[in-house]
């Protein structure tokens, strides 16, 4: 019977089987790695602004839907809710929790939403009592980035007719919301951005008797 030799190793026709096997299966997984790595770069941006434009539509709406009446006696200026094609702001409750922890409360506070051209992007000012519901010294943040102008857009509208119900209720929908109704808030908001459309209703707002 035959020994086997105690330094046996592979032959080199083994070796070369054993490199194109290895290198047969390198060359498939960095070819899956590659696509799917151009696939994230790809995919990821319209994710990112998706998520952006998601929490822009929540933000909104949270103010929206939490904007109210207000007059101030001192005040001859006094507006409720100033609306134009790129610009608009309100009064509104917004949830601030204490620093001692879990303690919420509501805060009355003057909140502005507006396009800025020079920076595209759109702008939430926010100004409270301290600041004297003042936009000048509102405290802002970019909430939207990378925005075109033309894609940006807010309409407003107030019931125009009453019917039954929420349903049959005709609505007039304008670009701006005139000087003689910034005592009232619109029934509902349109707000535009790319190809998202959202319609926001106000459950505060009142039918505003409108000049003729």
């Amino acid at each position: 019977m035959r020994s086997r030799r105690p330094n046996a190793g592979f032959t080199f026709i083994e070796l070369i089987i054993a490199i194109t096997i290895f290198s047969i299966i390198a060359v498939s997984v960095y070819s899956v790695f590659r696509a799917g790595m151009k696939l994230w770069m790809k995919t990821n941006p319209l994710i990112q602004a998706n998520q952006a434009d998601r929490f822009f539509f929540d933000t909104i709406s949270k103010d929206l839907k939490n904007a109210i009446m207000y007059y101030d006696s001192t005040n001859k200026d006094n507006v409720n809710f100033a609306g134009e094609p790129k610009k608009m702001s309100f009064m509104t409750l917004m949830e601030v929790s204490a620093k001692e922890g879990a303690i919420v409360y509501l805060e009355l506070a003057k909140v502005t939403y507006y396009f800025d051209a020079a920076t595209k992007t759109v702008k939430r000012t926010v100004a409270t009592k301290v600041e004297g519901f003042d936009e000048a010294y509102a405290k802002g943040t970019d909430i939207l980035t990378n925005c075109d102008r033309e894609k940006i857009g807010f309409q407003y509208c107030y019931k125009d007719s009453f019917g039954a119900s929420e349903e049959t209720y005709s609505y007039d929908w304008e670009d701006t919301w005139s000087e003689e109704l910034k005592l009232k808030i619109p029934r509902g908001v349109k707000v535009k951005v790319g190809s998202y459309t959202k319609t926001i209703f106000i459950p505060t707002a009142d039918k505003p008797e409108v000049k003729k």
